[in-house]
């Protein structure tokens, strides 16, 4: 099924101006910055504060929304769980919003994800002056495959596993090095 079938696909907040950090702000903005590329994910901490010039066309982020990352070699998602109230995309994602039952954001974030995806935006994408960038309609035109929901539930389940292990992973080999580390300093001091 297109991807414009069973989502909406909304672009980011276009800046009118340079974007002033305020402490007490209106809105958040979710920018290229607070995203993780390795793990797919975003930081929220971080998010800076502003008072944006707001458009009929700007969408507030929503909890189960999916940022797509439009610019750039490198195009991903990452789907926004909890989000504050008020936020914004900057303009260099997409931002998609399942609008069908049938399609979880969960399994959805997870499909866009996929080296296939990943290998027709590469084919399709066009040029920009200094980066490639997606356009929404081949964006839009993304075959989707729809399992029934429960296989959905089951993909997404595994994704959610294979990236606590990949964290606990990285934990290992940082505690590793933090123990060799030491062993090597006790060594060196004769100890």
């Amino acid at each position: 099924m297109e991807l414009s079938k069973i989502t909406q696909v909304l672009s980011g907040y276009i800046s009118r101006g340079k974007i002033e950090a305020r402490t007490n702000g209106t809105h958040f903005l979710v920018q290229a910055r607070d995203v993780d590329i390795d793990k797919f994910d975003y930081c929220s901490n971080d998010l800076i504060r502003f008072d944006p010039d707001l458009s009929g066309k700007d969408k507030l982020l929503e909890k189960g929304d999916i940022l797509f990352m439009a610019r750039g070699a490198h195009n991903f998602s990452v789907l926004l769980e909890t989000i504050p109230n008020h936020s914004l995309a900057a303009a260099c994602f997409f931002i998609i919003r399942a609008t069908d039952a049938s399609v979880l954001p969960k399994y959805l974030y997870w499909y866009l994800n996929q080296p296939s995806v990943e290998q027709y935006l590469h084919l399709y994408s066009g040029k920009g002056v200094h980066m490639p960038v997606v356009r929404r309609a081949v964006l839009e035109a993304i075959d989707v495959p729809l399992p029934p929901l429960e296989v959905q539930k089951k993909i997404a389940a595994l994704d959610a596993l294979q990236h606590q292990e990949q964290e606990l992973l990285e934990q290992l080999v940082q505690n590793r090095r933090k123990m060799i580390t030491a062993a090597c300093l006790k060594a060196i001091q004769g100890k």
